[in-house]
């Protein structure tokens, strides 16, 4: 159980004295909020209305247009230098017969603007140029219906078109998205309940009735949101960058295309998934014992679940307060919202049948001291549960935002305390089994872990390094801004390097009453060792490595160390997931070993 904390948490009885105050924040807030959002709506809208749609639009209609044989008069390929970049333009004239009389036209693409994304413009205005030098006639396209509309090459830039959906999905997708947080936020603002003055709760529609919903619905919205942007960047920058590197065997960037292809198909199965998952259970709902969750007291609930009810069903619960902060990092004018774990209690629900399926109920004692739940803000608490399925065969898991304030107050119905459950002690076995294996020696242990532990998180780091340095090589060779190779190219490399070494490495450690030896190898070849007398050890203790978030699930990664006198600590355990079974192994060692944690 982890007991971490931030900030000191509201006292219950400032919360009338404050409301108003608060509000009024929200309200000027809200409005900074939505002048700040304007400009990227609009420049997200823009380039929709004035160039995406303008482009297709154009495509569209030319598809139906006749060829004929035009005669160049004139053609030329411009260029524009910068101090940064160069852009190249095309213009040319020409003329050709339609039913017998001669028409003159001068559009010769779709998009007549200047610009240097891939080689569109040059191998075009230099087909365009031999063509008139040598007087050979070239393929045009005209409106059958006014022959003064006419175009030389009809066919569309998928890399310009991914280019400009940036701009909208990125740009605008921001500021849409943040005035309708605004307006959303507006509307909750104006419905106040007098009782909600004194109880808070109230005054938040979700948790009014005591029947909360879970966040399935906005993983699905997320999803398939994610999803969209990435193949919709994804697809066009495939279609028109494979064949000229499959033509020039630029076989390292093709690779690094498909792999952002896969990330797009894998996010399409995870949007699939997650909508069948919502339509499987329906609408699952939490209701509280006690109504809210009670800092000092307990916080519990029942949740009915529609499957069928078998004998020996297990579900483990979460309950975690969180600090939700905005952070800002060096030479960045943004900031960037994260989440960190307050407090955390684990345990598993009692599992009852029902008369549509089964119910669940659980309950935890929570300590006093710490926070209550906030009104979203730059930076508040908010307390989450999440319910899962231990049952790999029913992938069942759901995530809910619930009240927890301190009234001191417990549960009548739910006598069960879900941290003394005797299947948890099985289940932090596993954990630290799945990682390393334990043997006992006279006088100590030996610890083995292995390659690849915890695999599948590792390949994570892999897949999304591997999609973050292919889109880098894509925006690098179709001509973007160098900014966009060096962030992505520099983010996925890091990524790729991180998930290399934690899947490659492994740990041999045995610690005795004569003291500690350890070796650690990537791919067999020694990368360090360190062998110290057992006069040189201090004690063992945890340390917490890293946190990863998925969707809504935290999960904090620790190690064991061993600590010498002179303050330096070898790691001689890593990648235990969950602060329990790290305790467990700890506590493990230790008792092997006699030296004190």
């Amino acid at each position: 159980m982890a007991n971490r904390r931030r900030n000191p948490p509201p006292e219950a009885g400032t919360t009338t004295t404050t409301a108003s105050s608060s509000k009024r924040s929200r309200s000027k807030g809200n409005w900074v909020l939505a002048l700040f959002a304007l400009p990227f709506a609009g420049v997200g809208i823009g380039t929709l209305l004035l160039a995406v749609l303008p482009t297709l639009y154009d495509w569209t209609r030319m598809q139906t247009w006749q060829p004929v044989d035009a005669t160049l008069v004139s053609a030329q390929l411009h260029t524009s230098r910068s101090k940064n970049s160069d852009t190249y333009s095309v213009t040319a004239s020409y003329r050709f017969q339609v039913a017998g009389q001669e028409a003159w036209g001068r559009r010769v693409a779709i998009n007549e603007s200047a610009d240097n994304l891939g080689d569109f413009q040059q191998q075009l205005g230099a087909r365009l140029e031999r063509a008139q030098r040598s007087g050979q006639t070239v393929r045009a396209w005209v409106n059958p219906s006014d022959v003064s509309d006419s175009v030389i090459d009809r066919s569309l830039r998928w890399g310009l078109l991914a280019f400009w959906m940036l701009f909208v999905l990125l740009f605008g997708g921001f500021g849409v998205g943040m005035l309708a947080y605004v307006w959303h936020a507006r509307k909750k603002a104006g419905v106040q309940h007098t009782e909600a003055e004194t109880r808070p709760w109230l005054a938040r529609p979700e948790w009014a009735q005591n029947q909360i919903r879970s966040h399935k619905r906005l993983e699905v919205w997320v999803a398939w949101g994610f999803a969209t942007v990435w193949n919709l960047l994804a697809w066009p920058m495939a279609i028109a960058g494979a064949p000229k590197m499959l033509r020039t065997e630029n076989y390292p960037a093709l690779g690094a295309t498909a792999l952002f292809v896969l990330v797009g198909l894998g996010l399409l199965v995870w949007a699939v998934r997650a909508t069948l998952d919502a339509r499987r259970y329906g609408e699952v709902r939490l209701q509280l014992d006690p109504f809210p969750g009670s800092i000092g007291g307990h916080v519990g609930a029942t949740m009915p679940l529609k499957m069928p009810y078998q004998a020996g069903m297990h579900f483990d619960v979460t309950l975690s307060c969180l600090l939700h902060y905005q952070t800002r990092s060096a030479g960045k004018s943004g900031s960037e919202s994260r989440e960190s774990v307050v407090w955390q209690a684990e345990g598993v629900a009692q599992v009852a049948p029902h008369a549509d399926g089964l119910v669940l109920s659980f309950r935890f004692s929570v300590p006093s001291g710490l926070p209550q739940s906030q009104e979203v803000d730059t930076e508040y608490h908010a307390w989450r549960v999440q319910i899962e399925s231990a049952d790999p065969a029913l992938p069942f898991a759901r995530t809910f935002d619930v009240p927890v304030y301190a009234t001191k107050e417990t549960s009548d119905r739910i006598a069960a305390d879900a941290a003394q459950h005797p299947r948890l002690h099985q289940m932090r076995d596993a954990l630290v089994d799945e990682v390393s294996d334990l043997e006992p020696i006279p006088g100590g242990v030996r610890l083995y872990q292995p390659y690849g532990r915890l695999w599948r998180h590792k390949l994570i780091w892999l897949g999304m390094g591997g999609a973050f340095l292919g889109f880098g090589v894509m925006a690098g060779r179709m001509g973007a801004p160098v900014l966009f190779p060096l962030v992505f190219g520099g983010v996925g490399g890091a990524m790729l390097v991180w998930g290399f070494y934690a899947l490659c490495n492994s740990l041999r450690v045995q610690l005795d009453r004569d003291g500690l030896h350890t070796q650690r190898r990537l791919l067999g070849l020694m990368l360090a060792w360190h062998r110290v007398p057992a006069r040189d050890i201090a004690r063992l203790a945890l340390k917490e490595s890293y946190s990863s978030q998925t969707g809504t699930r935290h999960v904090t990664f620790f190690r064991v160390q061993v600590v010498l006198k002179s303050g330096k600590a070898i790691t001689v355990a890593d990648s235990l997931r969950g602060r329990e079974a790290a305790e467990q192994l700890l506590a493990s060692l230790a008792s092997s070993t006699g030296y004190k944690r």
